[in-house]
């Protein structure tokens, strides 16, 4: 019992310390930080390209499904984008919808997203779909995908 005691306090200190200023946070703020990522996830991704954009805002465990497989962690993720031929590719979004979590740790966004490039043979393409998020903030209080 005293050592199952010893690891409850020990998970249960570590876990308070992983979300900084939280306590402050209004749930207004909360969600505009979700709104100002994802604003900076898309102008890295215009800037920098795919891999680099993609691998930035995950976190270390992210995960996305591409390609009918997941692909994990950060590395995976850049060596995937890296690896397309495809590199002539504009995507740009913005959420229809952000929700938090009432304890600022996760959050989600879903909305429109609007595609364009050009295929291997040298045809145009371009379209619109809708994307999904899911958001955890990290220990240093910065918001990184989980699943995109």
């Amino acid at each position: 019992m005293k050592y199952f005691l010893s690891l409850f306090f020990i998970i249960l200190v570590s876990s308070c310390g992983t979300h900084q200023n939280t306590s402050e946070m209004t749930m207004e703020e909360a969600i505009q930080q979700i709104y100002d990522v994802e604003q900076e996830f898309n102008e890295m991704l215009a800037k920098e390209g795919r891999a680099a954009a993609f691998a930035h805002f995950a976190a270390p465990n992210g995960g996305i499904q591409r390609s009918g497989r997941m692909i994990i962690g950060k590395d995976s993720i850049y060596a995937f984008y890296a690896s397309r031929t495809n590199t002539n590719v504009t995507l740009t979004w913005k959420p229809d919808r952000v929700e938090v979590s009432d304890d600022f740790t996760m959050a989600y966004t879903w909305g429109k997203a609007q595609f364009s490039g050009t295929r291997d043979n040298g045809e145009d393409y371009s379209g619109e779909g809708l994307f999904h998020t899911v958001w955890k903030r990290q220990p240093d209080g910065t918001w990184r995908y989980v699943y995109d």
